[in-house]
């Protein structure tokens, strides 16, 4: 059985909190990486195939040319996706916020500052 994109949502947030803090930015992107597709594989009843992200209806990881910079935080870097925003700092803490700004996740890194903490 599927499960709606909502709940799937809701399980890799909560599967995130739970985790561990991540160390560094690679470190928080892998681990956002591979907590979505693990749902994924596990909620959305859809193959990973990257290539049909617009239309198969199965959640992706931020990829690389959705990068941006953020004037201003220079340790933070933004990705965009079609609903969400999501920030990752050098020291591994993760934001998500929709594209209308709710924070629906905020995590630290491994030494305990947020995304906006300096």
């Amino acid at each position: 059985m599927a499960f709606s994109r909502e709940q799937r949502f809701r399980e890799f947030v909560r599967q995130l909190r739970a985790a561990p803090p991540a160390s560094g930015f690679d470190e928080a992107r892998q681990l956002l990486a591979e907590t979505l597709n693990a749902v994924e594989d596990a909620m959305s009843g859809v193959p990973f195939d990257p290539a049909r992200w617009q239309s198969d209806g199965r959640m992706y990881p931020p990829q690389d040319d959705s990068e941006r910079a953020v004037p201003g935080y220079p340790d933070v870097r933004r990705y965009r996706s079609r609903r969400h925003n999501t920030f990752i700092a050098t020291n591994g803490a993760l934001e998500i916020r929709t594209v209308e700004g709710e924070v629906l996740l905020s995590r630290p890194g491994a030494d305990g500052r947020q995304v906006w903490d300096r």
